[in-house]
């Protein structure tokens, strides 16, 4: 009873002590003229990012250091996160500011920083984070950003887009430029993508509506895919997940699933050559007349004329292709 007694008083006597570091945060802002498309360069281990736009020439980070709550947080931790706050790690290096975490590992058991940082339209963005979400909004530059665990929620950029996570929700929408997503086990949603797509996960599901003309490259291990707003060039791969695609097929169209199903709406009024078939499943064709073979596991042959070749292979999945409007 003592042993209980005497743990279960440590417990609360170390959460009365951490309750008020925890409420601990210390805000710093910096301000810096920049010359025509600058870069932001920010990494951070736990704390978030988060990118705006605003004037040309000017670039302001508004950051914050939060002491941490936990069983190996330096007693001094506020001692250190108002160091820190009178002298963050920022600081321009010719046309690129920098923004980074505490060099020092105990500071960083100590503290979090997170940066919100106001850009000039024409920025260009690297991030960097372990743990921390990450959102950009409204450049023009190009985007590059990495997290190990953390959400991304990216919007209206202007121009490449390369994204890589570990097992963080990725959501992008509104993007002009080519777009790279590569995730571990984490879910990819795009809206409004114009330029080039190429996706690759393992495990998480992909959803993305297109805008464009531009090639469209999905490969999975093991999720769901669906994409609609086709205008172009389409291959997608996955072992397991179902496919869902919708579109016009006014380039070559190359679908290949191990056990997924797939359902494949041609929309408009573009003549393709089907080259159809499934291992073990069945194949499906509604609403078009096709010129050519029409079987129970496959289909080769044209119609509405021809056109680009739509190529459709599953293993044990079945499939179903049907006009859109």
């Amino acid at each position: 009873m003592r042993a209980a007694s005497a743990t279960a008083f440590t417990v609360i006597l170390t959460a009365l002590c951490a309750a008020p570091a925890f409420a601990q945060r210390y805000p710093f802002d910096r301000t810096f003229e920049t010359t025509a498309a600058p870069t932001l360069d920010v990494t951070t281990i736990r704390g978030k990012i988060e990118v705006v736009t605003g004037a040309r020439g000017t670039m302001v980070v508004t950051g914050e250091v939060a002491v941490r709550v936990g069983m190996n947080v330096p007693l001094n931790a506020v001692e250190m996160a108002k160091s820190l706050a009178s002298d963050p790690p920022v600081q321009a290096i010719g046309g690129t500011i920098q923004l980074r975490p505490p060099a020092d590992a105990t500071v960083q058991r100590a503290v979090t920083v997170s940066y919100r940082v106001t850009v000039p339209p024409d920025a260009i963005v690297i991030s960097s984070s372990d743990s921390g979400e990450t959102s950009v909004r409204g450049v023009g530059g190009a985007v590059q950003v990495h997290t190990d665990s953390a959400a991304i929620d990216l919007a209206q950029l202007g121009s490449t887009v390369n994204v890589t996570t570990g097992s963080g929700a990725v959501s992008i929408s509104d993007v002009s430029g080519a777009l790279s997503v590569t995730t571990s086990s984490s879910g990819f949603t795009g809206r409004s993508l114009k330029g080039s797509v190429r996706v690759r996960t393992d495990s998480g599901a992909v959803d993305a509506v297109l805008t464009g003309s531009a090639p469209v490259d999905v490969q999975t291990a093991s999720s769901a895919i669906r994409l609609s707003g086709l205008a172009g060039g389409l291959t997608v791969r996955t072992e397991s997940g179902r496919v869902i695609v919708d579109g016009v097929p006014a380039g070559s169209w190359t679908i290949t699933t191990g056990s997924g199903s797939v359902d494949a709406t041609l929309s408009g009024t573009t003549g393709a050559n089907l080259d159809v078939s499934t291992g073990s499943g069945s194949v499906t064709v509604a609403d078009l007349q096709v010129q050519g073979t029409v079987g129970k596991r496959e289909v080769t042959g044209k119609i509405r004329g021809g056109g680009p070749v739509v190529h459709i292979t599953t293993r044990s999945g079945s499939i179903r292709i049907r006009s859109g409007a």
